[in-house]
């Protein structure tokens, strides 16, 4: 036998994992490749690229590999170690971890006397995903063949939850389409019914028009077993090197050593080979990963920038207003903005242009989106300081790149940060085929919270809402990142009043987290009072602990003169209950009675209907204070209704329900089919926002539906100038998030998609910028290497992103042949944290960008040596 090719196989299938077919790789036999960045190359996936990458990759480790003559125990001792840590994608981490093997993690530390483990606890999370492939799967009794066919099928980028779709063709045997555009092959029908994972009758229908004599359940499992068998996690360890390295060490000692009992020459000639061969292979594997973190962590690219303004952002904020709005009515593009309006129903069929001036259109919302970019630029030139007007920003990117490429511009800055993230119930859970349902979980929490946590101002709160699949390994995964001693609140919503049946339970409630950034005692933090009857609350105590004798101190007299409340002495107060004799001195009650009615003063006790002696609800001192703001009518005395509390630990307000306030009130927004969202409601946010100031910048990257953003204009809408930043990757970021800020800007209330009452909409003024990120896969796909024959990678002539680049007397990076679409200004603005003051086209029509430091920039030409921080953009450092 051949141990060596059977090592190398059988690593082979460790590291590289999933086979993928026809594509094309990244890898150029010399530096000047077109390939990378054609079109022929975006269509393809970056992450098949990647396993492409790897497999070519690989080729060269084995070569070197091959040179080495080892004895079969040394190969077979190699394969035991590599094939426990190497997943399907060939990422290191506790992989295959049986009790056998003797793996062991160091799972504690010297400060704390309890730790949080789990197997993916030092990888960073990228995407989870369904490679199809073509393949072929035969029934229990061999008469028939499904054919898998995925020619049509283009993979999801970043982690995007863009559903297959299968469809089928029955001729000899029985052909399944695999794609994910409903618009591809629309003349055929769909294998499951809409929704659900039910056969469609059409395909039923085909099966005995065809006389194909199978079960469903037969049917389903087939289907089943294809989808299960292509899905897959994405990961990259955040240190490769030293983590294999230790854990080989540890392997070494606790499972080839207690195996020696006698020692020899050989035998340690042959352990110094194993630990060699291990270490040069675990430095191959690490260079790789180290290259791919690279990549992962660089500051992205930002694309597609537009603003939205409304009308009344250009009559107040505009230089020569009625120059920019003549310039907007002529340009083609003013269309389409009208086609948009009606289409949010914000205007009717029957609008004129000559009618823009109407108050009633004074806040219809512009998307310089329909514009040509000599009007948009109009637009945005006519601002002194754009940021400065600007509500919010929108970014349609994977929320870890967002996060890492956002935090120059946002660090110490956010005052709250509410997300809701997907909760891994059985309905939105990571799909993992190993049982590591948790652990990628919990991995890809760990990396967005260890990132958040540095937007937070010092006086930063974030709040998680999460129900009970995940809540405990939340709350000890945010004791980890923020502190125990930073949580402040855990909270139980009743969210569904009438119940979602899960294991035989029925689930009303979810559950909040709230932590700050730094001490919590420091936290005065007051919310809003649920409470449609706003009546002030009698002064009188009634009920339990209400008679003098149970509450002693609370018995006292209340002076009232025209209207106004006063106090007797403290002295006065003191010889009324002698605590030592426990009894009151009514005797001197009825001589103050007499003195202050003497001097026109109305003498209140707290007394029942009946004469009942009782108490006040509060004691002496605090009355005393708080007397000023107490009301006198009707003979008695009201303390005032308060509008903020203390936030409890249960809110149960018919408010809170996700159905009425969150998906409904969607629904009755956009007048889409909503079914699929799971919005909050936005009352529940509201409470959480209210926990701010009025100005304060709130951050949510978990965006779903957008009704963060929603509750921020709500209470602008009351008075407050909130901004928001919100991140999303899915479609709907398009067709739900923006259309629906535009509507709810324009007003409150809506139904079915129509305005509720078209006379009062009560609108507020918006201007906010939305746009796309570069993603993990673009720049996969766009990375150029070549390979070295000793050191795998050859870094001086790969070129990664490099063809940017313009030489000149300075080193300048050109926009202009790099991507279409890639906006450098608002990517300078992110990368280095400068604010954009003024966007405007030099003579020559090109972009450029005055920032709040007073630095011009034209995009055409950036100055990298200026700017060092940006060459991480196209060429990162491992």
């Amino acid at each position: 036998m051949d141990y060596k090719q059977a090592f190398l196989s059988q690593l082979e299938n460790s590291y590289l994992g999933v086979q993928i077919q026809d594509s094309k790789d990244l890898f150029s036999q010399d530096s000047d490749s077109q390939y990378s960045g054609s079109k022929e190359a975006l269509k393809k996936s970056g992450f098949i690229n990647l396993l492409q990458m790897k497999s070519k990759y690989f080729q060269h480790i084995k070569t070197l590999l091959e040179k080495e003559e080892l004895n079969h125990n040394i190969y077979t001792k190699l394969y035991n170690f590599f094939s426990s840590y190497l997943n399907e994608t060939g990422t290191p981490f506790f992989y295959d971890t049986p009790m056998h093997k003797n793996i062991y993690a160091k799972v504690y530390t010297n400060s704390k006397d309890t730790s949080l483990f789990y197997k993916t606890q030092n990888l960073y999370y990228v995407k989870s995903d369904t490679l199809y492939h073509d393949a072929e799967i035969t029934s229990q009794d061999s008469k028939y063949t499904f054919i898998f066919d995925t020619s049509h099928f283009i993979p999801n980028a970043d982690n995007a939850k863009n559903k297959a779709i299968f469809k089928f063709a029955i001729e000899e045997n029985i052909r399944i389409y695999v794609l994910n555009d409903k618009e591809s092959l629309k003349e055929l029908s769909n294998v499951f019914k809409q929704n659900s994972s039910d056969l469609s009758d059409e395909f039923i229908k085909s099966l005995k028009d065809k006389k194909i004599q199978l079960q469903e359940e037969e049917i389903k499992k087939i289907l089943s077993s294809y989808k299960r068998q292509n899905e897959i996690d994405f990961f990259i360890h955040k240190n490769a090197r030293a983590f294999l390295q230790e854990q080989f060490n540890l392997w070494l000692c606790n499972y080839v050593l207690d195996d020696i009992t006698q020692w020899r020459q050989e035998k340690i000639e042959e352990l110094n080979t194993l630990k060699k061969v291990a270490f040069s292979i675990i430095d191959y594997i690490a260079d790789f990963e180290d290259e791919l973190k690279a990549i992962w962590c660089k500051p992205k690219f930002a694309k597609k920038v537009e603003y939205i303004f409304s009308l009344d952002i250009i009559y107040n904020h505009a230089r020569d207003s009625e120059q920019i709005l003549e310039s907007i009515f002529q340009d083609t593009g003013f269309k389409q903005q009208i086609k948009e309006w009606q289409e949010l129903k914000l205007v009717d069929e029957h609008f004129e242009i000559k009618n823009i001036s109407d108050e009633k259109y004074k806040f219809l919302p512009l998307d310089t989106k329909h514009f040509s970019k000599t009007t948009k630029y109009k637009i945005l030139s006519t601002f002194e300081d754009i940021e400065s007007i600007l509500n919010g920003e929108l970014i349609k990117a994977d929320n870890f790149q967002a996060l890492n490429t956002l935090l120059p511009k946002y660090q110490n800055k956010v005052d709250l940060i509410y997300i809701d993230p997907p909760y891994n119930a059985p309905a939105s859970e990571i799909i993992y085929k190993n049982n590591f349902k948790d652990s990628t979980w919990l991995s890809m929490m760990a990396n967005r919270l260890e990132l958040a946590k540095e937007f937070l101002s010092e006086r930063g709160l974030i709040n998680i809402a999460i129900d009970d699949i995940e809540l405990f390994n939340l709350g000890c995964l945010c004791d980890e990142v923020f502190g125990v001693d930073n949580h402040i609140l855990t909270n139980s919503v009743l969210c569904n009043p009438q119940g979602r049946v899960a294991n035989n339970i029925s689930k009303t409630s979810e559950y909040n987290l709230l932590y700050c950034k730094s001490d919590n005692t420091s936290f005065n933090i007051e919310i809003p009072k649920i409470n449609k009857q706003k009546n002030d609350t009698a002064l009188i105590r009634t009920g339990t602990n209400s008679r003098r004798e149970e509450r002693p101190f609370r018995y006292f007299p209340i002076l009232e003169k025209d209207n106004k409340l006063f106090m007797i002495t403290d002295e006065e107060y003191k010889q009324i209950y002698n605590k030592n004799t426990k009894k009151f001195n009514d005797d001197f009650i009825e001589q103050l009675e007499i003195k202050y009615k003497q001097q026109g003063f109305n003498f209140i006790l707290p007394k029942s209907r009946t004469h009942e002696l009782l108490v006040w609800q509060r004691e002496f001192n605090r009355v005393k204070q708080e007397l000023h703001s107490y009301i006198f009518k009707s003979g008695k005395i009201y303390t005032p209704y308060l509008e903020k509390a203390k936030p409890t630990t249960l809110w149960t307000d018919n408010l809170f329900s996700n159905p009425e306030y969150g998906t409904e009130l969607l629904k009755n927004i956009l007048n889409i089919d909503v079914s699929q969202n799971t919005p909050k409601s936005i009352y529940v946010v509201q409470q959480f926002l209210e926990m701010t100031s009025q100005d304060s910048t709130i951050l949510d990257f978990f965006g779903g539906s957008g009704t963060t953003a929603h509750a921020v204009l709500e209470l602008n809408r009351e008075g407050s100038k909130r901004k928001f930043v919100l991140v999303e990757m899915g479609e709907h970021f398009y067709n739900v998030i923006i259309p629906r800020i535009k509507k709810v800007a324009f007003s409150s209330e809506w139904k079915n998609g129509e305005l509720k009452n078209a006379k009062q909409v009560n609108p507020i003024s918006i201007a906010f910028r939305y746009y796309e990120l570069e993603s993990y896969e673009e720049s996969l796909s766009n990375c150029e290497y070549v390979l070295d024959k000793d050191s795998i990678i050859d870094y001086r002539k790969s070129r990664k992103l490099i063809k940017g680049l313009k030489k000149a007397e300075a080193i300048n990076l050109d926009m202009s042949g790099y991507r279409e679409n890639f906006d450098i200004l608002h990517t300078m603005a992110n990368v280095l944290g400068l604010k954009i003051q003024r966007l405007f086209l030099d003579s020559k029509g090109i972009e450029c960008v005055e920032f709040d430091n007073g630095d011009i920039v034209s995009s055409d030409s950036v100055d990298l040596c200026k700017y060092p921080k940006l060459t991480n953009l196209i060429w990162w450092e491992r």
